[in-house]
């Protein structure tokens, strides 16, 4: 029958009936969780800081090489825009210079120090600073500023917005417009700074190319003077022109070569201060493939010289040539971003931005170089032709020729130092401001209306949670549909309505008022018990599970509706460890003398009943036993119940709770049934399986279940026992009424 109990009751689902009333009965719980979820919102609301937010947009569009995307454009092969750039953008604006930038602009650390004990921000100082009775430092408002900047892109566009959070709304736009200033400055900068570092490079070198071409003028007109010879044959001429034309190729290369080499140097150097890898030049050059690429570039562009000398630039064989060079040049830049990707790792976008733009740079100075190993092999070639010929023509085609290279160097270099001084006159930076911060009006944390909605929301979840766990945790029966599952077949023979006993008269109701509902109750258990069995059923044993159950309320109230059938009636107190029918019906001072004396001494039976009523005696326990088993057990128990039994037309014993003491299983073999009470709300589930099974198994005869305490909330039938009753007839009319 347990196993049956058990999955019963385990594997029984929950029906939307079964969820409202659990909702009706724990309604206070969630009603409680509610309130205090909405009022702890409602104090979280009222204290809560309001924080005011400001936002600028600037557009990021590349204007040259005035971002930090095109520090190193000009070496640079085929990069552009991306998403990480925008993210190094990003980064670059709430960058530790930029906030300190804007720190020193708008004298935040005078004002941050003024309001660091009132308001608002004493609570965001006071995180900061281990004591607000000393002075907050630069790095500690450096780290509330960047906390409340925030910069975010405006989807599919380059358009980045600037919000600022700040407990002070004038303070919020203050730092965001100044932020936008001083981003863009820092912009032009770094663009700057790098047309800076090419000028500088190409001013180094005019003066000593300008002196080295006055040299070979003088030497060239003392020439001249000495040997007679003043003007080359055309055989002379045509290697001069050829020997001139690879020495303005190689003097270009070489001053490209160079620039782009001090451009990485700077770049390294930035990498250096903040100790990140840096991949040497030597480490690239040594590499076998890097090495075998060159040799075959340095080939192919020698074939490309010779054959531009004889075939036109439409013809196929160039073409095929210049495709072999291109794709030489793109192995060789693959094999660089190999090697100095494979020594570096870093996660900083800016940082990797530098890096990627170092390949790019390292890539075309293998290239460069290549081209300029070529260009010196051919020219080299011409200069053998050149040294055939007479040796004052050949020392003059010489000088001639180094006179040439000189003009075209020191022109060059003029030309390139006043292209890049106009270059670093038109830098302004990339950014550009579209719509300033202005002062809010309304703050945008916290947000009043979705935070009580968040909160009662919340509060109506727990709540619900709270009311399940709390129904989960309880495990009294609070149903009846329960007590039939444990039951297991076991009818329920009664159903007591819920009572007030706090006034003792209030315990013996069918006495006082033998028409109430609790009266019309134990009538009809009374009834049920009867005829529960085919045999006639004289002697009722009434127990419960566990104390507290109203066992003893009962029996004596059980007895009462058999004595005013007419019927004569006995009630047996075998309760020897807590009486309480003789306080019940207040006998107390008459029941000195009971079951015990009868068992222990010769006492006779007469001397120990107390008449209570009409039809109705007591056979109280007297003196309370040391071993009430033996009691119970002895021959001369058996014989008394015996002797009254031909007395009385009905007998109940009254004993222990089941579950408290073996007393209901030895008396209920003298009894012709067992009535078990539960009380809803008060016994718990366990127990009134685990008394089912001692007396079942103890081969008790249970005629029935009891249910003493119902109400409303957990039985249908409570409303029928007031329907006919003039208290429930009361209740209609005001219904009515109303």
């Amino acid at each position: 029958m347990n196993q049956g109990m058990d999955n019963g009751e385990e594997y029984r689902e929950l029906t939307l009936g079964d969820i409202w009333r659990i909702f009706k009965k724990r309604f206070w719980w969630f009603f409680i969780i509610v309130v205090v979820m909405l009022a702890l919102t409602g104090m979280y609301l009222y204290f809560a800081t309001p924080i005011y937010e400001a936002s600028a947009t600037i557009r990021l569009e590349p204007k040259g090489a005035a971002s930090v995307s095109d520090i190193f454009s000009q070496v640079a092969m085929g990069y552009s825009t991306t998403s990480k750039d925008l993210s190094t953008e990003f980064e670059l604006i709430k960058s530790r210079s930029n906030v300190e930038k804007v720190i020193k602009d708008l004298n935040l650390i005078k004002y941050l120090q003024e309001h660091k004990t009132q308001g608002v921000f004493s609570k965001i100082i006071g995180k900061s600073s281990p004591s607000r009775k000393q002075n907050i430092n630069l790095q500690q408002i450096v780290n509330i500023v960047q906390s409340w900047i925030n910069v975010s892109p405006v989807k599919d566009t380059q358009i980045a917005k600037i919000s600022v959070q700040s407990p002070d709304p004038t303070l919020a736009a203050s730092i965001a417009n100044d932020l936008t200033k001083v981003y863009n400055n820092q912009l032009a900068q770094f663009a700057k700074k790098q047309y800076s570092l090419r000028a500088s490079f190409i001013e180094e070198q005019v003066p000593s190319v300008e002196n080295d071409l006055t040299k070979v003028e003088n030497t060239i007109r003392e020439f001249k003077e000495k040997n007679g010879i003043f003007e080359l044959s055309s055989e002379a001429n045509w290697l001069l022109k050829a020997i001139t034309s690879y020495d303005q190729q190689i003097n270009s290369l070489e001053l490209d070569l160079a620039a782009t080499r001090t451009q990485i140097r700077s770049a390294q150097k930035l990498l250096a201060n903040v100790n990140q890898t840096i991949v040497s030049a030597t480490t690239i050059s040594s590499n076998p493939l890097v090495s075998q690429l060159k040799s075959k570039l340095v080939d192919l562009k020698i074939q490309l010289a010779g054959m531009e000398s004889l075939y036109p630039p439409t013809d196929q064989r160039i073409k095929s040539i210049k495709e072999q060079i291109q794709e030489t040049e793109a192995q060789l830049e693959k094999q660089v971003t190999n090697i100095i990707s494979s020594h570096v790792e870093t996660v900083n976008p800016l940082y990797q931005q530098l890096y990627n733009q170092i390949i790019s740079a390292e890539a075309k100075t293998e290239v460069l170089q290549t081209t300029l190993d070529a260009m010196k092999k051919i020219r080299s070639t011409y200069e053998d032709k050149l040294r055939t010929l007479p040796l004052l023509e050949q020392k003059l085609a010489d000088l001639e020729r180094q006179l040439k290279v000189k003009e075209n160097l020191y022109t060059l270099l003029l030309e390139k130092l006043e292209e890049t001084k106009i270059s670093e006159a038109g830098i302004t930076g990339n950014s550009e401001i579209i719509d300033t911060a202005y002062v809010p009006t309304k703050p945008i944390k916290p947000n009043k209306k979705l935070s009580l909605a968040i909160g009662g929301t919340l509060g109506i979840f727990l709540g619900l949670l709270i009311v399940f766990v709390v129904e989960y945790a309880d495990r009294t029966l609070k149903e009846e549909e329960e007590v039939e599952r444990i039951s297991d077949g076991i009818p329920i023979i009664g159903r007591i309505p819920q009572l007030d006993l706090r006034e003792k008269e209030n315990e013996i109701f069918m006495s006082r008022d033998p028409t109430s509902p609790s009266s019309e109750a134990i009538k009809i258990a009374v009834t049920n018990v009867l005829y529960s069995s085919t045999e006639k059923i004289k002697k009722i044993l009434v127990t419960s599970p566990t104390p507290g159950d109203g066992k003893t309320l009962i029996c004596a109230n059980m007895a009462q509706a058999f004595a005013q059938n007419g019927e004569k009636t006995l009630i047996v107190d075998l309760d020897m460890r807590r009486p309480r029918l003789e306080k019940a019906f207040g006998i107390s001072e008459r029941a000195k003398v009971g079951v015990t004396n009868y068992i222990a001494s010769d006492v006779n039976v007469e001397e120990i009943l107390v008449h209570v009523s009409d039809n109705l005696d007591i056979l109280p326990v007297g003196p309370i036993p040391p071993n009430p088993t033996a009691i119970l057990t002895s021959k001369k128990m058996k014989i008394l119940v015996e002797k009254l039994e031909d007395r009385y037309d009905r007998m109940l014993f009254d004993t222990p709770p089941a579950l408290a003491a073996a007393d209901a299983g030895i008396i209920s073999h003298m009894a012709d049934g067992v009535v078990l009470v539960v009380k809803m709300g008060k016994t718990a589930r366990d127990s009134l399986k685990l008394a089912l099974s001692n007396l079942l198994k103890g081969k008790s005869k249970v005629l029935g279940l009891l249910l003493n305490g119902i109400s409303s909330k957990n039985s249908s039938y409570y409303y029928y026992y007031y329907y006919y009753t003039e208290e429930g007839k009361r209740k209609k009319r005001k219904k009515r009424k109303k």
